[in-house]
């Protein structure tokens, strides 16, 4: 199970419609990258911290 299915369990109903095969691993990068211009300063401080920590444990 994936998406907002495994969060809210599999008897989620939704009308829109899936993306997945519809969008390359590129296009989705590039719709994220846009989506976090829109972020206060506030939360692109908080994810360049969180992005860091990940790639330190790796």
């Amino acid at each position: 199970m994936r998406g907002t299915a495994a969060v809210v369990g599999g008897g989620y109903q939704s009308n829109m419609p899936g993306f997945g095969e519809s969008y390359s691993e590129a296009e989705l990068r590039d719709v994220l990258e846009w989506i976090k211009t829109q972020w206060p300063e506030r939360e692109r401080a908080h994810q360049r911290f969180v992005t860091a920590q990940d790639e330190a444990s790796q």
